[in-house]
Formats: C-alpha cells, sequence, structure tokens
C-alpha cells in the first residue's frame, strides 16, 4: 500500500514540475549563450534531512552569472508517535523557483547566493537565502557545501551539480576576476 502511495505521488510531482522543466529545457536549447544545470542535493535541518532537485538556467553576466530555475524537495524521513503510529506532519514537501548570483568567480570555484521561494506543504509560503560555494571538477560536473536560513535556523547543504548543456564554458570570457575595467 505504501509503495503504490509513493509511487503516485512520484507521478504527481513528475506532472507538477513537467512544464518547468519542458520550458527551461526549450530556452536553454534555443539559445547558446545559457546553460542548463541539474543539482541533487541533501539539506539538513533542524527537524530532519531533506532531498531535492533542482534544475536551472544560468546566464553570463558582467559582475557575475545568474542563475533562475525550479527546486522541489521532500522530507527523507517519515516521522512517527509511538503511541498512536500517526504520521506526524511537519515539512513534506518545498517546491517552487529560485535565483542565485555568483558574487566570485574562478575556473573551478565559484562562490553563490541563492533566494528560493516556493511552497512548504501546499499551504505556506517560504523564502530562504542561501550561500553556496561550487568546486567544478570538469566543465559537466561538480558538487557545492552551502549554508542557509530556515524558520530562523541554520541549515547545512550539499550538492552535486550536473551541467547538461555546455554551450559556452562560464567564465573564459573572463580574464583573472569578475569585474571588467576598461
Amino acid at each position: 500500500m505504501k509503495t503504490t502511495t509513493n509511487f503516485y505521488t512520484a507521478v504527481i510531482l513528475i506532472v507538477k514540475m513537467l512544464p518547468i522543466i519542458l520550458i527551461l529545457a526549450a530556452v536553454s536549447y534555443s539559445s547558446n549563450a545559457q546553460e542548463l544545470k541539474l543539482s541533487t542535493y541533501i539539506e539538513k535541518t533542524k527537524m530532519s534531512p531533506k532531498l531535492g532537485h533542482s534544475l536551472g538556467l544560468v546566464f553570463p553576466g558582467y559582475l557575475g552569472d545568474m542563475e533562475v530555475g525550479g527546486f522541489y524537495q521532500r522530507n527523507m524521513l517519515t516521522n512517527t508517535t509511538e503511541s498512536t503510529s500517526k504520521r506526524v506532519i511537519m515539512e513534506e514537501q518545498f517546491y517552487g523557483f529560485y535565483i542565485g548570483i555568483s558574487f566570485i568567480q574562478r575556473e573551478k570555484v565559484n562562490v553563490n547566493f541563492n533566494l528560493r521561494a516556493g511552497l512548504v506543504n501546499e499551504s505556506m509560503l517560504a523564502i530562504t537565502p542561501s550561500v553556496f560555494t561550487d568546486f567544478m571538477l570538469s566543465n559537466a560536473l561538480g558538487f557545492g557545501l552551502g549554508v542557509g536560513m530556515r524558520n530562523m535556523q541554520p541549515t547545512y547543504t550539499g550538492r552535486v551539480i550536473l551541467k547538461l548543456n555546455n554551450s559556452y564554458s562560464g567564465h573564459n570570457y573572463r580574464q583573472k576576476s569578475t569585474f571588467r575595467y576598461r
């Protein structure tokens, strides 16, 4: 019974996120200046760890790259109370959109400020800031570590990054620094 419920939940999630994924993919592949970035992450909050996925477009800029996309994360643990064996409902899911700006960029290391906004349990609006340091192992694969705030409590995140469309190599148009001087 529980496996069937999880299956239906996964199908509903895919149907909800499909328009966002299709729009981002179409925009990315129709232009050579953007990069499609997929991340899978685990976020440690005070209550429980969360597993999440994000898909975004990276736009190159003068002062730093900007990333815009969508995300979905879900509680990794099912909490139960011993007396009633009913699920304790806390934050089951959190989904929405995000924007990120790189404010320090080097060839293999980037420091990004991210701001996520979305719905928690389909009923509450949440806005969560975070700062990530991304380490790129190659042009297409990397990992990141981050710290953020949620409910006025710190969160810690580890993520794996996959760049699906390397039409530009991100930082080749910059010399040594993020800033350009004329």
